[in-house]
């Protein structure tokens, strides 16, 4: 039964050709290929600025825990940081599109480095990714789906404590390493990419058995106290914060107006996520690149929903509204 499975999501993907010929139509509703082309141009510069005044706050952070160590300021030091950390998610998503640099191997290499300082297998993500823009908000098809309705109070502690988040990514790092995937997240991934996403999980693992070896025959806890730490404490903001990219928004059809949401925030919070709080007009058109989604906001954000909340009182309004008040817990996300 299992092979005839597997045979089965060969020629069955999700992310097929008439899946996606759907979204463009859908797109084309709302804007035109002439109106969109001028924001899709690519460069290097703005890349490079995001992503060397990212790795400068994380080092600054950094220096802070340092500052910190032996005194009673270390934890917050460490929470800090780690946010900073959590944060590194926004440029190997951007990454992922490949529309972060202009520039292959720039992108190929952030990509690289932000996804293994976050336990994110970067070549795996970005099938799983496109598989999430491909049918973002379908239950079953969505592999990026967080808290569909109905959810629980405890399915809300499960992803933002980011247990959810550990389990996925560490089950998929492990299985990879051995070669095998499972059948859901295989429906993303062409054939001849398995034999890169198994290596990419090996040449992944043994960074991290390397670095503890190399820690245990020091003696030292620095990769503990500068990375591991940190970013364990660190990444449920961003987690939290992800939430407010589709949870309530609407399930189950495409629309490309309503199935993603845009919110208010400060410049440092749009900087830290390169953008990514435009993610309605993300989704709209996923190949214009971050720099440029604050002028599409301001051509067909009107057309989208409406920017009325900033991210802590959509994560309000989701607690309120959307999450169901039983002692209930069921895993909602395939891993």
């Amino acid at each position: 039964m299992e092979a005839v499975a597997v045979d089965d999501l060969r020629t069955r993907k999700l992310t097929s050709p008439e899946a996606n010929a759907k979204l463009l139509a859908a797109q084309r509703e709302i804007v035109s290929r002439e109106r969109l082309k001028p924001f899709t141009k690519r460069t290097d510069r703005h890349g490079l600025i995001y992503f060397g005044g990212h790795m400068s706050i994380v080092l600054g952070t950094g220096y802070l825990v340092y500052l910190a160590t032996g005194t009673g300021w270390l934890i917050p030091a460490m929470l800090l940081h780690g946010v900073m950390l959590g944060h590194l998610f926004a440029p190997m998503h951007e990454c992922s599109h490949g529309t972060a640099f202009r520039t292959r191997w720039l992108n190929e290499t952030v990509h690289w480095i932000t996804g293994i300082m976050i336990l994110w297998p970067p070549t795996y993500f970005r099938y799983d990714h496109t598989g999430h823009h491909t049918h973002a908000q379908e239950f079953g098809k969505d592999p990026e789906l967080v808290l569909p309705s109905p959810s629980s109070w405890m399915d809300y502690v499960y992803y933002v404590t980011a247990t959810q988040l550990w389990i996925k990514n560490i089950g998929w790092i492990l299985r990879h390493s051995m070669g095998r995937i499972r059948p859901f997240n295989r429906q993303f991934v062409p054939e001849d990419q398995l034999p890169r996403i198994f290596l990419e999980a090996r040449v992944m693992l043994a960074i991290y058995v390397g670095l503890a070896a190399v820690s245990v025959a020091l003696g030292t806890w620095a990769v503990a106290i500068y990375w591991a730490i940190p970013t364990v404490i660190g990444v449920p903001v961003a987690r939290a914060i992800r939430i407010a990219d589709h949870t309530g928004c609407t399930e189950g059809k495409l629309d490309l107006r309503t199935y993603a949401r845009t919110v208010r925030t400060g410049p440092l919070t749009r900087f830290l996520c390169w953008n990514m709080p435009y993610h309605c007009e993300h989704h709209l058109a996923p190949s214009v690149p971050f720099h440029a989604l604050p002028a599409l906001h301001a051509e067909v954000g009107h057309e989208m929903n409406p920017v009325d909340k900033g991210y802590w009182a959509v994560q309000r309004d989701v607690l309120r509204h959307h999450l169901e008040r039983k002692f209930r817990f069921r895993i909602v996300q395939s891993l």
